[in-house]
């Protein structure tokens, strides 16, 4: 024990000595970049349409002289945008129809601006009741330079939010040659004429420079920017004009050339240096013998622009440049380089600067220490000016993480020093404390000191990383973020010791105790000040609040009061009151609000198959094709449809019952597994408040039936096979359950493994006869779960009667993208199950140690699930395994409280029980969990869209169709329930299950739309029809030709536009658009 304790310690301090080492190198060498609150100028305002709408359009129309200088500018849109210059889209934004993305998900362009270096999992989740970040707390950066043009220039903006209220700030200014003023471009300055429908004449769409615009109202000004933006770019990189000229020198044999520049700094503290360079050839920059970066062949078009902080110092800095001419295909007019660059204070003032030009020297030949100012030079050859418009500029990022030798280097220098420290300071700290003991007591003794502040920053990193693409992540990147922890740290250290004296009646001086006492109260202050950005009033109000926080605890902890009857009592109703009130907030968020949100494509497929049984007692959609899938979910909802009466609302108020049954069911579950209550109501609790799900408990599918089932097969297998209860017979509700689950969603056959092995292990012996009823049900179960698929193979899956993309079922055995599902489920949207999936693996070696077999089997039930769904099923979407999500959660919660009590119950054996380590580990793992979520984000998504708001585009349609009217949709699952039937189905790429072939027509699964698969056929369609409309769904542009959606939009006129969906009327007299040069002609359905 005594050796097992020793190594703990061990383990302890070399992770703290990792943290704090990482954590005083981002301090000391100011990596990562930190994010800065962005300027606004006095008069950018935030601008709106005149009328409330998810969407509108804007555009703002100027003319310049001449050739352009520079033209940037800076904007905030909340929440989502495209941004259009001159027809070319240049920047966007596009995560609201995936609420569940983090913040600025989807900015496509430019490249470099997120607020921290973390990179981004590569995953494709669905929605969740998560809110949209607020991106606009993150500003865009962009250059125009290269797309404005002599003449009129128009900028166009599209602005999509799940809220009816969108908004905008810009502020930038274009810099004509020859010293001409300036041309503004800001919001709240310009004109700016919006519109809140999509526009196009004659083939032009709303953005295009020669729309015309004159029916477009002014936009609404709102008010000038008081919110806080956020930026870690510097607004000069895009403002300041391009210095200094292109330069180059002597070649020699070789084609070589070799350039060299001083950059002089003064001695005053800089905030940021930055760097814009360009070249012809192949080449490599180095600044004080530290390579930047090295380019194959460029031919000058590209500038780079790259921050260089942390590679300069106070004095002269050389840069130096190595080019070269390519030898299979030289350039005709030799290599050349372009540089500018310069650095500025906290508060944006420029001191120092650097150009090409002909303070610059060449070297004829390369010397030892070149690139430190070694060798004989001679002047540069001056070329030409560089010309702004004919560059592509790339901003890079930190040029200091890419010298892997010096940031490894230094990082790993910190990182040892912090393991030295945390050693050796643990060993000092206990041999002052109890100088009589051994070293390794001592060291123990030190280690259990430091204990809490140990768990403190591993909790920290954790959520750091939980929250790397998230809103929440701001509080990381601020520059005085990395203070606080540590003084979180250091204060929580403080404490310990303190308490550790005050306990212990140890005899040190009056001196140190006051000392210590000083610190903590120093730390305190210092925390609160950086914290509310030196508010003094917040900081005694924070102050008075700790105080009587602390006055409390340890008048109830000095209080000798006999509790054992108010605990006998607690223990009675104390835990129903509790369980009562988690379930009651989980159901009331499952049914708040339900009519708010509109269907999403799935639900409508469920709800139409629904009314087929209701209609004709089989579940036929409005195709005409059955729709097998399910069947107890199916004929469950028809049957409570019928009881309830058929609305969405009442389908909806089925998956609520069954998701708040859920939260009772997983209650009984932990509170059997983990032997105590408050486990099993913090885990209830947590999946009460679980976005995911929050979102499939409101959601009219068979998800959150087949996890209530799911998990009642794992319970009643539990009392059956694993603990064989003879009190009640589990064996036939078991098989009866695992029947139905099996029926509510086929995915479920790979829960079957995972029994099979728990039986082989856990009933033994086995006796074929005794055992008799075991062998029927698992025949019975088998038989109708073949005869399931049998009949669904023959009513539901269709011949393949076009191009698909796969010629496969969407079960079976596979072996591409295995990783991808695991991906999905583990990471989740936001990196929301990241800390669940560490703690659950974490917990699976534990468990596996400790050798309990029932903990053990449920891991084995959620590995063989994933591993299961990956090789068996094509779709990678993390809702397969959402039957085991909840087993998943209450694993990971229970794993990381079992060893955070552990761990801390061996450090209070240490100090003789003395210090509560063990409730203070308990403590950090019970906030690390709380943490995780974000209940605040989920609150506010009921009050924004999140699905796209299809539904008021065909009722609007339903209302003002007349005879003979045709309806057309990019997604016509989305028409049955409100529109029915639908015309036509203009059909794009990447389905594998939309289409089918009947009566000698190529139809569509859900409204029997007509497939129009090309042009051709949906020119003839307009030909021959009088009013023609047309939906169009945002999230189906992917799976088009950009010439095809292009076109698609341009016809007619606009009716509606709104959240993620558009409808537009097309009549004759509108005419077509421009027609597309044809590919082929229609091959027909083959």
């Amino acid at each position: 024990m005594k050796r097992l304790t020793s190594w703990l310690s061990l383990g302890l301090m070399l992770t703290l000595g990792l943290l704090l080492g990482m954590l005083g190198f981002s301090i000391c060498e100011k990596i990562p970049t930190s994010i800065e609150r962005v300027v606004w100028s006095e008069n950018a305002q935030w601008i709106a349409p005149q009328s409330p709408n998810y969407r509108f359009y804007a555009r703002h129309t100027f003319d310049i002289p001449g050739d352009v200088q520079a033209g940037w500018l800076q904007l905030s849109a909340d929440n989502d945008f495209k941004l259009y210059v001159n027809g070319q889209l240049v920047a966007r934004e596009n995560s609201a129809l995936n609420s569940s993305l983090g913040l600025a998900a989807g900015i496509k362009i430019p490249r470099s601006q997120d607020f921290n270096d973390n990179h981004h999992y590569h995953i494709q989740t669905a929605n969740y009741l998560l809110a949209s970040s607020k991106d606009w707390k993150l500003t865009s950066y962009v250059d125009l330079t290269s797309f404005l043009r002599p003449g009129k220039n128009v900028i166009g903006l599209e602005i999509l939010k799940g809220k009816t209220n969108p908004r905008f700030v810009l502020e930038g200014a274009v810099y004509p040659v020859a010293n001409a003023p300036p041309i503004e471009l800001t919001t709240g300055v310009k004109k700016w004429v919006v519109s809140n429908l999509s526009e196009a004449y004659q083939s032009l769409q709303w953005y295009n420079p020669d729309f015309v615009d004159v029916n477009w109202s002014q936009a609404k000004v709102l008010h000038r920017v008081t919110e806080a933006t956020y930026s870690r770019l510097s607004k000069s990189l895009f403002e300041r004009p391009l210095q200094g000229t292109w330069i180059s020198g002597t070649q020699s044999a070789k084609g070589q050339v070799w350039l060299r520049g001083r950059w002089k700094i003064p001695s005053a503290d800089i905030s940021r240096a930055y760097i814009r360079f360009a070249g012809n050839g192949d080449y490599s920059l180095l600044l004080n013998g530290s390579l930047i970066k090295h380019y194959n062949v460029e031919n000058g078009n590209s500038l780079h622009l790259i921050e260089v902080t942390k590679f300069l110092y106070p004095g002269d800095n050389i840069l130096a440049v190595s080019l070269a001419n390519p030898i299979n295909a030289p350039l005709p007019n030799g290599v050349s380089f372009f540089l500018d660059g310069w650095t500025h204070t906290d508060k944006g003032e420029i001191v120092s600067e650097i150009k090409s030009d002909r303070t610059w020297s060449s070297l004829t030949q390369i010397t030892p220490g070149w690139t430190e100012g070694a060798g004989e030079t001679q002047p540069v050859t001056l070329l030409n000016l560089p010309q702004a418009q004919q560059f592509e500029r790339s901003f890079e990022g930190n040029a200091y993480l890419l010298n892997y030798p010096n940031y490894l280097l230094h990082q790993g220098f910190w990182q040892l020093a912090g393991i030295i420290f945390a050693v050796g300071y643990a060993l000092i700290l206990g041999l002052w404390l109890e100088p009589h003991k051994s070293w390794w007591d001592s060291f123990n003794i030190g280690t259990a000191i430091l204990s809490p502040g140990t768990l403190f920053l591993i909790c920290i990193s954790l959520l750091k990383h939980r929250y790397g693409e998230s809103e929440t992540g701001l509080l990381f990147a601020h520059s005085h973020s990395n203070y606080l922890i540590l003084l979180g740290f250091t204060g929580s250290f403080v404490l310990t010791l303190l308490f550790y004296l005050i306990r212990s009646h140890h005899h040190v001086r009056k001196f140190a105790q006051w000392f210590l006492w000083f610190v903590l109260g120093l730390v305190a202050y210092a925390s609160l000040k950086l914290a509310t950005q030196g508010n003094i009033f917040v900081i005694i109000c924070l102050a008075v609040l700790a105080g009587i926080i602390a006055s409390t605890i340890v008048c109830f902890y000095e209080s000798k009061q006999d509790t054992t009857d108010l605990q006998h009592k607690w223990s009675i109703w104390g835990e129903w009151v509790f369980l009562a009130f988690i379930i009651g907030v989980g159901f009331g968020l499952r049914i708040y609000n339900l009519s708010f949100m509109d269907l999403d494509t799935d639900e409508h497929t469920s709800l139409d198959a629904t009314r087929g049984i209701l209609r004709t007692g089989a579940p036929i959609a409005t195709s005409g094709i059955w729709y097998t899938r399910g069947p107890f979910y199916h004929y469950l909802l028809a049957f409570w449809l019928r009881l309830v009466g058929d609305s969405v609302i009442h389908g909806k108020y089925l998956s609520a019952f069954f998701g708040t049954a859920t939260l009772i069911l997983i209650y009984i579950i932990a509170r059997r597994i983990t032997g105590k209550v408050w486990i099993a109501l913090l885990v209830t609790a947590v999946l009460a408040i679980n976005p995911w799900e929050v979102w499939y408990s409101r959601y009219i599918r068979f998800y959150q039936v087949q996890q209530f089932m799911s998990l009642l097969s794992v319970w009643t297998f539990f009392k059956a096979f694993i603990e064989r209860s003879r009190k009640n017979n589990y064996q036939p509700i078991f098989f009866v359950t695992l029947t139905l689950t099996l029926l509510t969603q086929e995915i479920s056959l790979t829960l079957l493994p995972a029994f099979l092995l728990g039986f082989l292990y856990f009933y033994r012996p086995f006796n074929l006869l005794k055992d008799w009823q075991i062998v029927f049900g698992s025949f019975m179960t088998i038989v109708i779960f073949i005869y399931d698929l049998g009949f669904a193979s023959i009513r539901l899956l269709t011949p393949l009667p076009a191009i698909s993309d796969s010629t496969a079922p969407y079960l079976r055995l596979h072996f591409t993208n295995i990783t991808e599902f695991a991906s999905n489920l583990l990471v989740g949207s936001d990196r929301m199950q990241t800390l669940y999936t560490l703690l659950f693996f974490v917990g699976f070696v534990y468990f596996i140690k400790r050798q309990n077999g029932k903990i053990v089997f449920l891991f084995s039930l959620v590995f063989s699930q994933i591993l299961l769904v990956s090789i068996l099923c094509y779709d990678t979407a993390e809702r397969y395994g959402y039957a085991i999500y909840p087993i998943f959660v209450l694993l990971a919660i229970y794993s990381a409280i079992c060893i955070t009590e552990s761990i801390g119950a061996k450090l209070q054996g240490v100090l003789d029980g003395l210090l509560p380590i063990r409730a203070i580990a308990l403590s950090i793992a019970i906030l690390l969990v709380l943490g995780n979520i974000e209940p605040a984000r989920t609150l506010a998504a009921y009050n924004e869209s999140i699905n796209r708001r299809n539904s008021q585009i065909f009722e609007y349609i339903q209302k003002h169709k007349q005879k003979g009217d045709v309806v057309i949709s990019t997604l016509p699952s989305l028409a049955v329930t409100n529109l029915g039937k639908l015309d036509y189905f203009l059909m794009g790429t990447g389905y594998f299950d939309a289409t089918y072939w009947h009566e000698g027509r190529l139809i569509d699964r859900w409204a029997g739309g007509v497939v129009l698969n090309n042009l051709e056929q949906m020119n003839r369609v307009l030909e021959k029809s009088k009013r023609v409309w047309i939906h169009i769904e945002d999230t189906r542009e992917r799976r088009f030709r950009g010439t095809t959606w292009k076109y698609i939009e341009t016809l007619g006129k606009p009716i509606i536009d709104s959240f993620g969906t558009r409808l537009r009327l097309w009549q004759p007299e509108d005419g077509l658009p421009s027609r597309i040069s044809s590919q082929g002609k229609d091959l027909g359905a083959f």
